[in-house]
């Protein structure tokens, strides 16, 4: 059976007002037109659902029990419709970011401090992972967004879009910093305690292979977390780190950590943003990427 949801709107305001005419006021149409509606619905239905009495009408035993069911269901769908209008215009949602440490240091920080004071009634969830486990995540469905280094091997289902460039670099500090007076082989990096990320990460996987691609093999004495224990351990002397320059800028041209000069540079790569390819971006989802390219 072909469901009209207008009629059964029309039917509900008449049994609320047991009026005709009552009904016709708060629905803005005629009365006649109230009339047709419940007429047709009492023939789909082949059941009688008001009495007509001398001032309004009144629910048959029939009409009493669709209105207790169609009643219900009417305000599930209104309170669903007044719900989805919020989610358009950012009163009510949830929206679920995923990121690495260094994404949000690097970005996320300032985009969310300005989205939350536009949206302040959306509810943030940010996952902080890897950006193998992230794209696996957002794949399942377990977050709207996905933040991450690039370049990424496996692209299927997926849109990126990049947010901003970013450089791999080793710096030093303390007993290595006279290093940074020199230029650096690669071949001369073997020679010293090298600090990574650890091994499940994208960026330490691009500079591993970028490495053997030039026959250099490096092995860290010290496989950290972040970046910012790598920037911590540096500045303590313990060795040469891998970061990534944008987030140890401040602390590069304080002096409280030098970039070593490379034979040859690293190459360039970049941070973007991943969503579903088949999948529509919510409102909130939107926002948060304008704002970003506003930065």
């Amino acid at each position: 059976m072909d469901i009209n949801f207008e009629l059964y709107r029309v039917f509900c305001e008449v049994a609320r007002e047991k009026s005709l005419s009552g009904a016709a006021k708060k629905l803005n149409v005629s009365q006649s037109a109230v009339s047709q509606s419940i007429k047709q619905l009492e023939t789909t239905l082949s059941s009688k659902l008001f009495d007509r009495k001398a001032r309004g009408v009144e629910l048959t035993a029939e009409g009493k029990l669709l209105f207790e069911y169609a009643d219900g269901a009417y305000t599930l769908l209104q309170n669903a419709v007044d719900k989805f209008g919020d989610m358009q215009n950012l009163k009510h949602g949830s929206l679920k970011i995923g990121a690495s440490e260094t994404v949000c240091e690097l970005i996320l920080t300032g985009a969310l401090k300005k989205f939350h004071a536009k949206y302040p009634d959306i509810n943030i969830k940010l996952i902080n992972h890897t950006t193998g486990q992230l794209l696996q995540e957002l794949r399942r469905g377990e977050i709207d967004i996905a933040f991450t280094t690039l370049p990424v091997s496996d692209t299927f289902g997926l849109n990126i879009t990049k947010v901003m460039d970013i450089n791999d670099c080793f710096v030093v500090s303390g007993q290595y910093a006279s290093l940074a007076r020199k230029t650096i082989d690669f071949k001369e990096l073997e020679n010293y305690p090298i600090m990574m990320l650890d091994r499940n990460s994208s960026s330490r996987l691009f500079l591993e292979n970028f490495l053997k691609e030039q026959g250099i093999d490096i092995k860290p004495c010290f496989e950290l977390a972040s970046i910012d224990l790598l920037s911590r351990f540096a500045e303590a002397g313990i060795g040469v780190s891998a970061v990534i320059e944008q987030y140890v800028g401040d602390k590069l041209k304080s002096g409280e950590l030098e970039k070593l000069k490379l034979a040859k540079p690293l190459p360039k790569r970049a941070i973007g943003v991943a969503t579903l390819s088949r999948v529509s971006v919510s409102p909130a989802c939107k926002k948060l990427i304008e704002i970003l390219f506003e930065e």
